[in-house]
């Protein structure tokens, strides 16, 4: 099951592309070519909220961390999730705390399960499309600004900028991707890029997207991202489920009654901002954890035992 492998990585592909989506609307024109064609100089910190919720259940993720010029990032956080049993209405909280490391094209991540490190080597197919989300190249920057409906910005206090920006869907997922990285990819993560585009693609072909973002006028800092992506979320599944109807793809039982939830009943959320909170933020994952983390993939253990609770009745 690749959709929640992929929920992190879809909402940092439209955090990307939401900090440069803004030519339709004249008002905002400018603020937002002042906002999103420079290239970015220093570090900066980040926290990332992303929230997964259904009638009875509930999964977050956060992460505090750094991300530099050259793509490389490091954060730490957890993974949490949790549900209501509506027979005995006890409830059940689980908690994985999180490093992770973006480097040399390769997204790392590490959890403690039952007081064990265990290192996860995820989404190493899917980081070319980020590379070319977050480009300095004017070229690419312009095509994905054109697939901007509108925007409307509204300054707020001294030196802060709101842009709500309406993202073009259909454009959005007509732009072609396709590189030469993609291609010389290994052929089991090529497969998992495709599989993702796919059905990102219609996903967003049948939905705008809908952005707040706010920035520092002064430093030209993002200061937070909200979004709300649940319809993008939905399509995704509804997706997947369409070509499991079609013969295209083969799912369990269990996948079936997962996509078929969350397609239809569940929510994500996502929100970006800066943070000043230097404790929170790790230079580099400690040697420890690396030195002593087993080779597991706990994110897949993860992932099965959210769809449980997400198909439980």
């Amino acid at each position: 099951m690749r959709l929640l492998k992929y929920m992190a990585v879809l909402f940092a592909v439209l955090c990307i592309t939401a900090g440069g989506k803004a030519l339709a609307a004249e008002d905002g024109l400018q603020d937002f070519r002042d906002a999103y064609f420079p290239s970015m100089k220093d570090s900066r910190p980040f926290r990332l909220d992303l929230m997964f919720n259904g009638p009875t259940f509930q999964a977050n993720t956060l992460l505090t961390g750094r991300a530099w010029p050259d793509g490389a990032s490091v954060a730490q956080g957890s993974l949490s999730w949790g549900y209501t049993d509506m027979d005995t209405l006890a409830t059940k909280q689980v908690n994985i705390p999180l490093y992770a490391e973006r480097s040399g094209g390769v997204i790392s991540l590490y959890g403690n399960r039952d007081g064990a490190w265990q290192h996860d080597n995820v989404l190493a197919g899917i980081t070319w499309f980020l590379d070319v989300l977050a480009t300095d190249d004017r070229a690419i920057k312009n095509r994905y600004a054109e697939t901007v409906k509108s925007v409307t910005s509204t300054k707020e206090g001294a030196n802060l900028l709101r842009m709500d920006i309406l993202i073009d869907g259909a454009k959005l997922a007509a732009i072609d991707v396709s590189s030469d990285r993609l291609q010389a990819l290994p052929p089991q993560e090529k497969a998992e890029a495709e599989y993702f585009i796919r059905y990102f693609n219609a996903a967003a072909a049948a939905n705008d997207l809908k952005v707040i973002w706010t920035v520092n006028k002064d430093t030209g800092e993002t200061v937070t991202v909200a979004m709300d992506l649940t319809e993008i979320m939905r399509g995704y599944a509804k997706a997947v489920l369409e070509d499991s109807y079609q013969g295209i793809i083969t799912l369990t039982p269990e996948e079936t009654a997962f996509l078929a939830s969350i397609g239809y009943y569940c929510n994500l959320h996502a929100y970006l901002s800066s943070t000043k909170d230097s404790s929170a933020i790790p230079t580099a994952i400690p040697a420890d954890v690396k030195r002593g983390a087993a080779e597991h993939e706990f994110l897949k253990d993860a992932t099965q035992e959210i769809i449980s609770i997400v198909n439980r009745k």
